[in-house]
């Protein structure tokens, strides 16, 4: 518990005395006071807007991380553990709230609340049910109770308004979603399916049957997720997915593909090939940047125009029909699939590739929660990334656990997995790539990851 003379305790404490100097010290410089958890949140707002500035976001993450880790050393181990059991209450309770549209309802109720009693009305919910569920969310900071049993939206819980008037969800219960950013489509999916499937870890460990996912056990069906939701039966769910894929993609920042691989050092009419890159609109924001590569669409009709953009179907796991690429892109697929089917689809991607062809692979890469010595050497450039200060976890710990939640969820959902370092260098190197360049862009939590055909002359640069 001790380290040179000062506690672990202390440690923590004071790194999250020093992170909050920090953030009031950026928010003083702009004289503009924090956002409170007590009000909706406003992404107008000019406070929003200081959180995404470096110094706030380096503070923040310290913060959490060193809550976390100061709680979980002086909390009781069995309490701790029992908690950590019992988490799903609050994406059952998230989904419910989400569901029977309580943000909408006290977002027109405004900042007073209101009683659980009239809250329940336009759903026909049992009041003291709906009640137990908002305190327990409001005991976890998501909602507010004002006095007991009313209850107000704050800063958390505001992010899963749908921007449609209570009235309008509920008269159109099939199209509450529809028109939406698609976060509380993202939410409800991953509170519905994902959890229901993740519940089933244990079981596909424990007595696994060939092909079964956590996914398949949940709902007893030996189909894959995307053909399930392709049942005549599942075209809410369908309707669900496709809103809240689209609101991940539309709340995605598309300045970070600019600051990791260096499109613009490929030569004029150099073709980039977007590997299942849906509707392109990563692509689209290098092709804005880079107008000399072969690219799309009408926000781009010039390219359209002079057909230096096709649109083609293509089964990525057959035979790749592009032989002249500059560039291989393969964005937030590769952690859809099994090591198996990755290797499969980069082994066709090798294939048709030519010897000055590069491969980028954009995903997340997972750290270890182990401190490793620094060496001061980079096995490969790049790839080395800031650690955590001691006593906190190297990888953040909980500040970062997004990555290892969809680590998890990609398993038993789709049968994908989220990758360490050393686990993309051996699929690269099982399909005929060699892993030769890491890009970290700041503020990002997507690496760009670099191959080349292994043999060529670029594997000997």
């Amino acid at each position: 518990m001790r380290s040179c003379g000062i506690s672990t305790l202390r440690l923590l404490a004071n790194i999250i005395n020093v992170a909050i100097d920090e953030i009031e010290g950026v928010y003083a410089a702009a004289d503009i006071p924090l956002p409170s958890l007590d009000a909706p949140f406003n992404p107008a707002d000019p406070a929003e807007a200081l959180l995404q500035n470096p110094i706030v976001e380096s503070a923040t993450l310290n913060i959490i991380a060193a809550a976390a880790q100061l709680s979980a050393t002086v909390g009781s181990p069995t309490v701790s553990a029992f908690n950590a059991s019992r988490v799903y209450h609050l994406s059952a309770c998230l989904r419910a709230a989400s569901e029977v549209n309580v943000v909408e309802v006290l977002r027109e109720a405004g900042p007073a609340g209101l009683h659980a009693k009239e809250i329940a009305v336009s759903s026909k919910t049992d009041p003291l049910l709906l009640a137990r569920i908002l305190r327990l969310l409001a005991t976890h900071n998501i909602f507010r109770e004002v006095t007991p049993n009313v209850f107000a939206n704050n800063r958390i819980s505001s992010v899963l308004d749908k921007g449609k008037s209570s009235k309008i969800l509920f008269e159109n219960p099939n199209e509450r979603l529809t028109g939406t950013s698609g976060f509380a489509a993202l939410l409800e999916l991953s509170a519905d399916h994902n959890m229901k499937g993740v519940a089933m870890l244990a079981d596909t460990m424990l007595h696994p049957k060939e092909g079964e996912l956590g996914f398949n056990r949940a709902y007893r069906t030996p189909e894959s997720l995307w053909d399930w939701l392709h049942r005549p039966e599942n075209v809410y769910q369908m309707q669900r997915f496709d809103i809240g894929m689209r609101g991940t993609a539309a709340t995605a920042s598309t300045d970070a593909i600019h600051k990791g691989f260096n499109w613009s050092s490929l030569p004029a009419g150099s073709v980039l090939v977007d590997v299942g890159g849906g509707t392109g609109h990563i692509s689209l924001a290098i092709a804005q940047k880079n107008p000399g590569l072969q690219y799309w669409n009408e926000n781009f009709p010039s390219h359209v125009e002079s057909r230096m953009v096709d649109f083609q179907v293509y089964d990525f796991h057959t035979p790749q029909s592009v032989p002249n690429a500059a560039v291989f892109m393969l964005r937030h697929i590769a952690h859809d699939w099994s090591d198996e089917c990755v290797v499969r689809i980069l082994c066709h991607l090798r294939d048709a590739a030519q010897p000055t062809t590069k491969l980028v692979v954009i995903d997340k890469i997972l750290e270890s929660t182990a401190r490793v010595p620094d060496t001061g050497e980079e096995a490969i450039p790049g790839s080395a990334r800031a650690s955590a200060p001691a006593p906190l976890l190297p990888n953040w710990g909980v500040g970062k656990a997004e990555v290892y939640y969809y680590d998890l969820m990609m398993h038993c959902i789709l049968g994908g997995v989220e990758r360490t370092l050393e686990h993309f260098v051996e699929v690269f190197a099982k399909a005929g790539w060699k892993l030769v360049r890491v890009h970290h862009p700041e503020g990002w939590r997507d690496s760009h990851i670099v191959g080349v055909p292994a043999g060529s002359p670029q594997d000997s640069m």
